[in-house]
């Protein structure tokens, strides 16, 4: 049988169920009449990778960036033409990731900017860790599509790290008031939409059924970039 679709890597474990999120959302979102009809997918779920926040803040990224290239290489090496990596901090290797998958690294930022960018938003709030805010991995994408990215205030990311580390991480659904009052300083800045910018937070918007134009799901945009890239249909 001839292999007519090319296949997904996807390197996870960061965390494990936000890579399950990712496996189920490409399913579901994919058009099918049968299971041929499916994207072709290798999913290497490596828990043991280093914290990407902490490594990144505390200039361990060198020893982060080695683990991380020898996952992909492996990918790689298995006939992996697509790479997909749910975890925005992550990103902060985009580049490297790129070269090492022979331009074939779906970026996950790029891609939620450009759905930013088609729904002719101006300004958007970012719910990210520590790590993905401080390298500036989305206002640095945004910008470049003339787009102002806003930041929670240092009170409000505690919370945004809290649901993250503290709760979803820890298998828990994640505290909804501490979401909503994160939500609500970001509508009072003036955004006109929140991006959900760690895939902890689309476990989250699980969780709660979260819809609605207001939230933008990194996930789901990483989602339709795979199925298309890699021969499939996406299930508008």
């Amino acid at each position: 049988m001839t292999q007519t679709k090319s296949m997904l890597g996807i390197l996870g474990g960061m965390g494990p169920e936000a890579t399950s999120v990712l496996y189920k959302k490409i399913i579901d979102n994919t058009e099918v009449t049968c299971d041929q009809d499916h994207i072709n997918i290798l999913i290497y779920s490596h828990a043991e990778i280093p914290d990407r926040t902490k490594y990144i803040l505390e200039g361990k990224e060198d020893y982060l960036l080695d683990v991380l290239e020898k996952d992909i290489e492996m990918l790689k090496n298995a006939g992996c033409k697509y790479l997909a990596v749910p975890c925005n901090t992550s990103h902060y290797f985009a580049k490297e990731f790129k070269e090492k998958m022979d331009d074939g690294f779906i970026n996950m930022i790029e891609e939620t900017a450009k759905q930013v960018k088609e729904k002719g938003l101006k300004k958007v709030g970012i719910m990210a860790t520590d790590g993905t805010l401080r390298s500036d991995l989305y206002k640095k994408e945004l910008n470049k599509l003339g787009i102002e990215a806003v930041y929670p205030n240092e009170e409000m990311q505690k919370f945004v790290m809290s649901l993250i580390y503290d709760q979803i991480k820890r298998g828990e659904k994640g505290n909804k008031h501490q979401f909503s009052k994160v939500v609500s300083s970001l509508k009072k800045a003036g955004c006109e939409a929140v991006i959900l910018a760690c895939t902890e937070l689309s476990v989250f918007a699980i969780n709660y059924s979260l819809n609605g134009d207001y939230y933008i799901d990194a996930m789901d945009c990483l989602t339709k970039a795979c199925i298309e890239k890699c021969g499939g249909k996406y299930l508008d």
